[in-house]
Parts: structure tokens; C-alpha cells; sequence
């Protein structure tokens, strides 16, 4: 006879059991087979989980939701299954598992687990739906993260609080600006640029934002929501206002101190509570008031009043609220934040009420001088701007996080994730979120990733583990903690290599600071071109397995590896019309011209095989939101914007966003390269010195053109293996 207990201050049914049901349902299990049982934290850490598998049936005892859904992910994985961006329900279906028992139990030691950045609302879900929304949060669930940054119906909030505050409906539109750029307004970098929004806009985003939260604070999540930093239009902020910069727009910002400062965030926050409902007791909330931009004077006795007025404002209405400030300004204008501008700053907030971020953890740790004696969380944020790069020091990601877990740093609170762009370099966002709960040997996860990955058994799984090592040693090898950019969508823009004069981006600006700059030099980086022939051999050893994978993911990952090796070695015509140029060999610029337009027709049709990389899959997410052809019209060109010239021609952003998608590399990338090539080979055949400014407005006309273009025709039917493979053995690798 056998008797079952419950665990230690646990109940048959807990309270979050139907909202981790939903999570299983719609990841595609059998949530008839799960049962959920509450329990305190054990000695692993804050939050932890046991799954046990007995009869066909799975129980999982956990702490609260987000723990039961770690744990029924890690079941998922036990059984060779993972959902990732790519694949967010099980597809084919899992059945039960009707083997011998078995159990585990994974735990965390961080409290808080952050995820997404200010501009991923950009980057990656400016124009999400609630389905996507809802994949998305359920990601979160499974990967185990509590406190998601939702920045979702914030101009909203934005607009309505200006409206209360004098200016009219149509002004504080016109502020507010395009759909695409909306979380540089929010941080105050920008304004009036783009749009208007569709009339139904607003609606439309609160219902989106109010289903967000919603479901978030079912699984017991705590959003993070965003609050207005006092960035305001020139006809309020008045004639004597400071202003701040940034990448050439100039944005009044009332004095924290001031009565106007106070009225206006006090109504802001007033009108976010009775837009989006009930914040809570202890809400969380994020205000960045010189995220990139320079604060109006760096007098300590200014700075430490503005960061206690700024705190006290908050206080007024959430008393006991956390302010999250990203310690970006910290890194990015190092010059300026001097530790003791810094302690000033932050000196009038309680130290209970404020939590600091370590943003770029993985390359540029703040937190190794000290986080200035502030709670604090450790992030990563990977990608810029969502530009195509294959990249991540997987190694170092899961030494860092080690690291804060063994030696528990004082103050530190959590860890997290707050990339520019989400579903990218899944293998880096997969690891990273396992490595928070639990040890990992890189190795020996890889190989479980691979199988996971593609879904194959047998000598297949060999030959996906043999990939995925030789990729480990390369485009994840030590040291790849930036991206790897592709000469592609660099601009052309001289008669000198077009990375030459520019600045890594993210990088902390020189004093008296610089324009930010997307076309970063790869060329100090030589073992780039050298993996190329190893990349191409990960790429030819994922083709042998074909349709032997049960997963799509095996044809997306060769179309974005072969699509690396064409982009990097397409570097070498690059180089090639350049020295050929200063020759004075018109023949041989245009041999070359002709072999780099090959690669990048080549990287447009293979593209074009995958929805994923093709930029009208972009445009057809925009173009939904507008209720009518001339409000889908402006969605499309704003949309177009911002993986282009991004803002103003005379902004320093060009190509920040830049991608390898099909359309926008036949239809911007290759005519720009063209132009390029033809101008330099006319100025050969003329034997004459070429003119920059000819140059210049070609390049400017052509991105004005594509940025105003309506439509993209770039769907490629063929298979992306059979175009990947014929594309290797045209490029003999």
C-alpha cells in the first residue's frame, strides 16, 4: 500500500492552475493531462518547480504560474521538445508520456526576470495583433520571465494627458507622430515625425493593452508600464523651457521641479490608471528622461533635484512604487554621468523604491564597478535595432549568469533579457532564459538543443549536433558579445571603404558626443571571413538532413546562415571595386560590381523563400492597422522608414534596422550598391576626381523613392533548401 502526500503548504488546485492550463492548451498539450499543485519555494531559490510524470499523466508542483509553466517547458524539452518563436505550439502534437515515472525540478534564484526593451515595441512588435501578443506571453510563461516591459497604448495615455493639459486633439497627434517610431517619443528623443494614426488607433491599442496586462497578471506578472518623463510640445512647454537632443531633434522637457512638471506627470499617471485599470499596490514603472539625450546642465544640485522631484511625483500617486531606470545613460554618456553627477541624481530616491539596470551586461557590465548602491538587475540586450547579425558568446552568457548566481552581488534583484529585436539568434534567447533556472553545461545543452530544434532522431541528430558544435566555435564562439555587421545594407556614401569612418554602435560616446552611426566596421573583427568556410559546412551538414527534420526551423536557420556567408563574403567585391579604383582599372571595378550584384540578387531570391525575411511581410503588419487605403498607405510608408533611412535625411540613423529581407535587398541594398559601383567606374573612365555631392543625392533618391514605394513583390515559391544549396555551389563552398 501507498500513500501520497501533499507537499509542505501546498493545495490540490492552485489558484493559477486554469491560467498555466491556458499556457498548455495553446502551446498545443493536453492540458487534461496536467494537474497543478501550489507549494512555498524550496531551498533552490524564489521560485522553483517539479514536474512528475506517472500513469500518462503530468503533476507539477510549482510556487506560482510562471514556475509551472518553466516546469512544463522543461518536461517538454525532457521529451525532446522545445517552443521557441519559430514554433510556439507543438507541432506534431505530443502524446502522452506513458513510460516509466520520472521527476525534476528546476529553481531560480533571481526574484525578478526582466524582458524586452523600450524599442523592441518597435523593432519587432510596433504592429503585433493580440494572437501575436498572446504567443508572445506565453514565450514569457514557458521561458520563465515575470516583469515583460509593455509599452503597448502609452501615446494613448500620452495624447489624452496633453489633451488635459490644453493642447489640442490634432497637436498632440502631430507630437506623438509614427506607429514605428512611438518609443523614441516616449523616451522624449523624438517627435512629430511620421503618421497620423489611423482614426481607430486608440481604440484599438487600449483594447490590445488592456488584453495584455490582463493576461499577464493572470500568470502573475508584473508589467512593467512606462511613464511620461515631462517630454512635451514647444506650445506647453513655453518659451523659456530647457530642450534636449538627440540624432537632431530638439524636445522641450519641463523642470522636474517645477508646478507644470508635477501637474503634468501627476495627470499622466492619473490618466494611465483610469485608461488601462488598477496598477496596483507596488506597481513597477519605467521613466528614462535622458535615455540618450544630455540633461539641460550637469550642476550637481540641479541633477540630484531633478531626480528627487522627479521620484516625488511618482510618490504623489504610487506611493510605493519601483522606479525602473536603465543605467544606459550611465555607459552610453560616460563622460557626463561622473560618479558623484550620478549619486546625485539618484540621491533623493529611497532605496527602496529604485531599481537600476546593468542594460548591456554581456559586453559593456556596469555592475562590476558597482551599481552606485542600488537594487539592481543584470540584462542582456544582444541585438541593436534588429539588423540581421548571427551572433552570441554562449559561453560567456552562461558564465555571467553563473557568476551572479554564485556570488550573489550585493543589491542585485534579477536578470533578464532587453534586446532591440526579438526573434533572432533563437539559440541565444533559448539558453539565456534556461541559464536563469538552473546550471548549465554549454555543450551538453547545444546537443539538446539541435535534436529539439529540428525534431530529428538517429544518425540525423548526429549530424545536427555536428552543426551546431562547429557553429559554437564560431558565429556563438568567445568573444562574439556584438554583431557581426553585413556589408549589405552599409551605405555607400564616399570613394573610401564605407565602414571606414564609422563608430560601433551602442559603444559610449566620446565627449562632446557623435551622430550614432548602423554601418559598423566588421573589419577589425578578421576571423569573420575566415569562419565562413566552417559557417558554410554548418549550413551543407543541415541540407543533408532535408526533409528528414519533422521542424521548418532547419529551413529558416540555412537561409539565414548561407544568407550570412553570401553577406560577409560579398565584403571581397566590396574591397575589389575599391582597389581597382585606385588603379584606375575601369575593367576590373566592373568585374567586381557585377559579382557583388550577383551575391545580392542571390540573398534576395533565397529571402524571399522565408515570410519571415521578406520585407512585405513587415508592410502587410503595418498596412492592417489602417482602416483605409490612405490610412494603410501612411502605416506602409512609416513602416518603411525605420528599416530604411529610419528618420530625417539628415539624422545619423541610416540603415540602423537594417535587414536581409527579400524586397528591401533588391529594392534598396543593390541599387544603392549599383549606384555606387557605376559613379566610381565613371569617374575611372573620365580620369577624373568623382563628385561626392553627384554621389549623395543619387543615394538620397533612391531611399526617398523606396521609403515612398507602395507594395513589395518578393515571394520566391522555390524550396529555401533547394535555393540555398544551388547558391553554395555557385559560391563553390
Amino acid at each position: 500500500m501507498t500513500s501520497t502526500t501533499t507537499p509542505r503548504g501546498a493545495s490540490e488546485e492552485a489558484p493559477w492552475a486554469d491560467a498555466v492550463r491556458g499556457v498548455v492548451r495553446r502551446a498545443g498539450g493536453d492540458a487534461s493531462r496536467v494537474s497543478f499543485v501550489e507549494q512555498h519555494p524550496g531551498n533552490g531559490g524564489v521560485a522553483d518547480a517539479t514536474w512528475t510524470t506517472s500513469g500518462g499523466r503530468l503533476r507539477i508542483s510549482a510556487t506560482d504560474a510562471v514556475a509551472a509553466s518553466v516546469g512544463y517547458h522543461h518536461h517538454l524539452q525532457a521529451r525532446g521538445r522545445r517552443i521557441t518563436w519559430e514554433h510556439p505550439s507543438l507541432d506534431p502534437p505530443l502524446g502522452p508520456d506513458d513510460g516509466p515515472s520520472r521527476s525534476a525540478h528546476v529553481a531560480t534564484p533571481f526574484g525578478t526576470r526582466y524582458y524586452l526593451n523600450l524599442v523592441t515595441h518597435a523593432y519587432s512588435a510596433a504592429f503585433w495583433d493580440w494572437p501575436r501578443w498572446e504567443r508572445e506571453i506565453d514565450w514569457m510563461a514557458l521561458h520563465g520571465i515575470n516583469h515583460p516591459y509593455v509599452l503597448t497604448a502609452h501615446e494613448v495615455v500620452l495624447a489624452e494627458t496633453l489633451r488635459r493639459s490644453g493642447i489640442t486633439d490634432e497637436e498632440a497627434w502631430t507630437w506623438i507622430g509614427s506607429a514605428a517610431h512611438l518609443p523614441w517619443t516616449a523616451a522624449g528623443g523624438m517627435h512629430s515625425f511620421g503618421g497620423p494614426l489611423p482614426a481607430s488607433w486608440p481604440a484599438r491599442r487600449l483594447d490590445l493593452a488592456r488584453r495584455i496586462l490582463a493576461r499577464t497578471r493572470e500568470l502573475g506578472m508584473t508589467p512593467v508600464l512606462p511613464v511620461a518623463g515631462g517630454h512635451v510640445p514647444d506650445s506647453l512647454a513655453g518659451d523659456r523651457a530647457d530642450a534636449i537632443e538627440w540624432q537632431g531633434w530638439r524636445t522641450p522637457v519641463l523642470d522636474p521641479t517645477g508646478a507644470a512638471f508635477r501637474r503634468f506627470v501627476t495627470t499622466f499617471l492619473e490618466t494611465q490608471e483610469e485608461l488601462l485599470g488598477d496598477l496596483g499596490d507596488r506597481p513597477v514603472l519605467a521613466v528614462d528622461p535622458y535615455l540618450e539625450s544630455l540633461p539641460p546642465t550637469g550642476e550637481v544640485e540641479t541633477l540630484a533635484a531633478a531626480g528627487a522631484a522627479t521620484w516625488d511625483t511618482i510618490a504623489g500617486v504610487h506611493p510605493d512604487a519601483t522606479w525602473l531606470l536603465q543605467g544606459w545613460p550611465f555607459h552610453y554618456h560616460q563622460a557626463f554621468w561622473t560618479s558623484e553627477r550620478v549619486q546625485a541624481y539618484l540621491g533623493g530616491v529611497p532605496h527602496e523604491n529604485l531599481l537600476l539596470i546593468d542594460l548591456w551586461g554581456e559586453h559593456a557590465p556596469m555592475w562590476r564597478a558597482g551599481m552606485h548602491g542600488r537594487r539592481w538587475l543584470w540584462t542582456a540586450i544582444h541585438n541593436f535595432g534588429g539588423r540581421f547579425a548571427l551572433f552570441g558568446d554562449l559561453h560567456g552568457l552562461v558564465r555571467d549568469v553563473e557568476e551572479l548566481r554564485r556570488t550573489r552581488p550585493d543589491r542585485l534583484e534579477g536578470v533578464g533579457l532587453a534586446p532591440e529585436a526579438i526573434e533572432n539568434n533563437t539559440v541565444y534567447y533559448e539558453l539565456a532564459t534556461d541559464s536563469a533556472w538552473g546550471e548549465v553545461d554549454v555543450e551538453t545543452w547545444l546537443d539538446r538543443f539541435a535534436v529539439q530544434r529540428y525534431g530529428v532522431t538517429g544518425p540525423a541528430a548526429d549530424v545536427a549536433r555536428h552543426a551546431w558544435r562547429l557553429l559554437a566555435q564560431t558565429l556563438y564562439g568567445p568573444g562574439r558579445t556584438r554583431s557581426i555587421p553585413s556589408p549589405v545594407y552599409a551605405r555607400p556614401w564616399s570613394a573610401a571603404a564605407p565602414f571606414a569612418a564609422q563608430r560601433v554602435a551602442g559603444e559610449a560616446l566620446p565627449p562632446g558626443g557623435s551622430q550614432m552611426s548602423a554601418n559598423i566596421d566588421a573589419e577589425n573583427d578578421p576571423a569573420v571571413l575566415g569562419d565562413l568556410p566552417t559557417v558554410s559546412e554548418s549550413a551543407r551538414l543541415l541540407l543533408a538532413i532535408g526533409n528528414r527534420a519533422r521542424s521548418d526551423a532547419l529551413a529558416r536557420d540555412v537561409v539565414e546562415l548561407v544568407g550570412h556567408v553570401l553577406a560577409q563574403g560579398s565584403r571581397a567585391h566590396i574591397r575589389g571595386i575599391l582597389e581597382c579604383y585606385a588603379a584606375h582599372d575601369a575593367a576590373g571595378l566592373r568585374r567586381h560590381a557585377l559579382r557583388l550584384e550577383q551575391d545580392l540578387a542571390d540573398l534576395d531570391t533565397l529571402c524571399a523563400t522565408r515570410p519571415e525575411s521578406r520585407v512585405s511581410t513587415w508592410i502587410a503588419q503595418a498596412r492592417r492597422w489602417g482602416e483605409t487605403v490612405a490610412e494603410a498607405d501612411v502605416m506602409e510608408r512609416d513602416a518603411r522608414s525605420l528599416v530604411s533611412v529610419w528618420g530625417h535625411q539628415t539624422s545619423g540613423l541610416h540603415d540602423y534596422s537594417g535587414r536581409h529581407w527579400a524586397g528591401l535587398v533588391k529594392g534598396l541594398y543593390l541599387p544603392r550598391w549599383r549606384t555606387w559601383s557605376a559613379w566610381l567606374a565613371d569617374a575611372v573612365d573620365r580620369d577624373v576626381e568623382p563628385e561626392v555631392e553627384v554621389l549623395r543625392q543619387r543615394v538620397v533618391a533612391l531611399e526617398e523613392d523606396w521609403r515612398a514605394a507602395l507594395g513589395s513583390d518578393d515571394v520566391n515559391d522555390e524550396p529555401p533548401l533547394v535555393v540555398a544549396t544551388r547558391v553554395l555551389d555557385r559560391l563553390g563552398r
